[in-house]
């Protein structure tokens, strides 16, 4: 049966991982429940913890340290069930950012990054 997913993700070559979300609702849920599993050391401040485009933050209700102490568990951890947290050194801060957008031709062939007979950088 095919649900319906909100998030991808992928690894790349060292130890991060890239949550993909599939709209700006998604995103800022996955904020929030990545915030409530994976809270900060108390003396790392939420700028330097979540960094790029902040403005998701606001979307997931977050404006401070405090709004992150608060958020509830989320809603698929049973009533009775304690939920597990990973404070401090588990995850170094959280990147936010949005496509961009997309390949672009460029007008003049000096602009290019990439040679164009041996595709190797200049």
């Amino acid at each position: 049966m095919m649900k319906n997913f909100q998030v991808a993700y992928t690894c790349d070559a060292g130890p991060n991982v890239v949550l993909i979300a599939r709209n700006r609702k998604a995103a800022a849920q996955l904020l929030q429940r990545l915030l409530f599993y994976f809270p900060p050391k108390s003396d790392i401040d939420l700028d330097s913890y979540v960094i790029g485009d902040k403005s998701i933050l606001q979307d997931a209700g977050v404006e401070g340290v405090k709004d992150m102490e608060a958020l509830s568990p989320p809603p698929e951890i049973k009533e009775n069930e304690a939920a597990q947290k990973y404070p401090g050194d588990v995850i170094s801060y959280f990147i936010c950012t949005r496509p961009g957008k997309g390949p672009v031709l460029l007008s003049q062939e000096n602009q290019a990054l990439l040679h164009p007979q041996t595709g190797l950088p200049k």
